[in-house]
């Protein structure tokens, strides 16, 4: 298999726009230009990376075929996801300075073992975040 990296991670929310305050006023990233279902948003986190952000019950309404466990608990449940940002190494403190501006607490930077900084911080619907500084080759 050839990867190209992954084009949407989705996570469910109680709120959208709550949400997207966060991912978008005090993240920083943008709203992508896509159309989706009322409770439902897109977000653009890199060239062709999206963040999909849904309420309980919405995703899935229109028709896609997911059903059994998997579609029920995507559908109607605000899970859990540890998703890892890659963004620009000099951008980690200005988001670290945001997002504690906007009252989220914050962990790090910290320093892993290849000397790449770490941000860590919780969305508002307590799922970890991670941003991870890396520096383009």
């Amino acid at each position: 298999m050839r990867s190209l990296g992954y084009a949407e991670v989705a996570i469910v929310v109680a709120d959208v726009d709550r949400a997207t305050d966060f991912y978008v006023g005090v993240v920083g990233y943008e709203a992508a230009d896509v159309e989706v279902d009322a409770g439902g948003r897109i977000i653009k986190v890199g060239p062709d990376h999206f963040l999909g952000l849904w309420e309980p019950g919405v995703w899935g309404a229109s028709g896609l075929p997911f059903d059994g466990t998997y579609g029920k608990e995507f559908q109607n449940s605000v899970n859990q996801a540890h998703i890892v940002f890659a963004i620009h190494a000099g951008e980690i403190e200005p988001l670290k300075a945001r997002l504690n501006e906007a009252g989220y607490p914050t962990h790090g930077p910290e320093t892993h073992g290849d000397g790449s900084l770490h941000l860590y911080a919780i969305d508002p619907d307590g799922h970890p975040q991670e941003w991870w500084g890396k520096t383009p080759e």
